[in-house]
């Protein structure tokens, strides 16, 4: 399923970026599971000298190192943090069958927090990002992530050209009304809005 169609993304809604852990966290499980390989692989013709037992465990070992780099694969492939136009996707997969999706407006960050742990990370310059509600109910969070910083500043501009964006949204609301009422406004208001409009025109002008 692609990550569109996980997170239900709006026909007006456009993904921006999507934010994945950092290969160098996960990299050593990939070798665990190569050194399986390797080494079942290495033992074969020992094994298969023991008869039905050395196949059996040249299987086992074989389907542990492939299953290793398998679900690796496919547990960090699916746990990214999708930033979109209108808000944060957290999609994390805890199993094969047990994946929790969790989405916040920008509207409701409070802020967000980077943090860089141990040498490694200082080093190869990865860590993780988490992101506060106003309501502090949850923390969207994704950790070991390439060069968190520039992440950071990413969704702090997104999040204000997405709340400016609404304010001019919400006053073009309000002058679209005002005009509608206009024409049942009594004259008394009528002057007084006039004289509000010569009076701004008035000091924008000075």
């Amino acid at each position: 399923m692609s990550i569109a169609k996980k997170i239900n993304l709006k026909e007006d809604e456009k993904i921006i970026t999507v934010i994945a852990p950092h290969l160098i966290s996960y990299v050593w499980k990939y070798l665990l599971g190569l050194a399986l390989l390797f080494v079942f692989s290495f033992f074969m013709f020992r094994l298969f000298f023991y008869g039905l037992w050395g196949y059996f465990v040249y299987g086992l070992g074989m389907f542990c190192g492939v299953y290793i780099i398998f679900r690796t694969w496919f547990i960090n492939h699916v746990n990214v943090l999708v930033v979109t136009s209108d808000r944060i996707v957290d999609i994390h997969r805890l199993g094969w069958f047990d994946e929790i999706i969790s989405s916040v407006s920008y509207l409701d960050i409070k802020d967000v927090a980077v943090r860089k742990k141990g040498i490694a990370q200082s080093l190869f310059n990865f860590g993780g990002i988490a992101i506060a509600t106003k309501s502090q109910q949850f923390v969207l969070e994704i950790l070991n992530i390439n060069n968190p910083a520039k992440h950071q500043l990413l969704l702090a501009d997104i999040s204000q050209q997405y709340k400016q964006d609404i304010k001019v949204a919400n006053m073009q609301v309000i002058y679209n009304n005002f005009l509608k009422i206009i024409p049942d406004l009594p004259d008394g208001d009528l002057v007084e809005v006039r004289d509000l409009v010569n009076e701004q025109i008035g000091s924008d002008v000075v």
